[in-house]
């Protein structure tokens, strides 16, 4: 390509600085060169009879009635993790007591409630945020607000005093079962 045509290549201005003049008579001498030149040079490829060599080095098998071992490498273990379901659970219950007579008061309380056994779960180390739950019974000494039921990801929750402070105060046990009776309606 010619030196006038070269503007219609390049979009910025160039500007010609004294000392690059004799940088740009020696690099134009060489693109003449390059041009000159049409061959490109390429790696030589292997000779074929250098991989059958290869291949036939393998040892073979003793006798042509015997099968060639295959060797298949095994995938490693993968141990096996029970995920918790992706569907929410309808009724969930929280808590932190351990006391026989806090659990068996518990179980009065979700017998009263008469939802199927098949319909709730108890969890018995505190709330467990990767639990899905339609509504959960939340047993804990400090709440926002107490038997009212909380909007919490699409579903909601309720909390209560926890088991202990409540199995033997008439008063919250009649708080937590009217807003019971209101919050699990809809499950029934």
């Amino acid at each position: 390509m010619e030196k006038e045509n070269l503007h219609l290549l390049i979009n910025e201005e160039i500007y010609l600085l004294p000392q690059d003049k004799l940088i740009e008579d020696e690099t134009l001498d060489k693109m003449e060169e390059v041009q000159e030149s049409t061959t490109v040079a390429e790696p030589e490829p292997e000779p074929v009879a250098k991989q059958e060599k290869a291949v036939s080095e393998q040892p073979k098998p003793a006798s042509k009635e015997e099968p060639e071992e295959v060797h298949h490498q095994e995938s490693p273990h993968i141990p096996h993790h029970d995920l918790p379901d992706s569907k929410p659970l309808p009724f969930a219950v929280f808590h932190t007591s351990h006391a026989p007579a806090e659990n068996e008061l518990l179980h009065k309380i979700l017998d009263a409630c008469k939802i199927p056994e098949s319909d709730y779960k108890i969890f018995s180390n505190g709330f467990d945020q990767s639990v899905m739950f339609k509504k959960a019974l939340v047993f804990v000494p400090e709440a926002k607000a107490f038997y009212t039921p909380i909007p919490y990801k699409g579903s909601e929750f309720l909390c209560s005093k926890p088991l202990d402070q409540i199995s033997g105060n008439v008063q919250e046990k009649a708080k937590l079962w009217a807003a019971l009776q209101k919050f699990v309606d809809h499950l029934i």
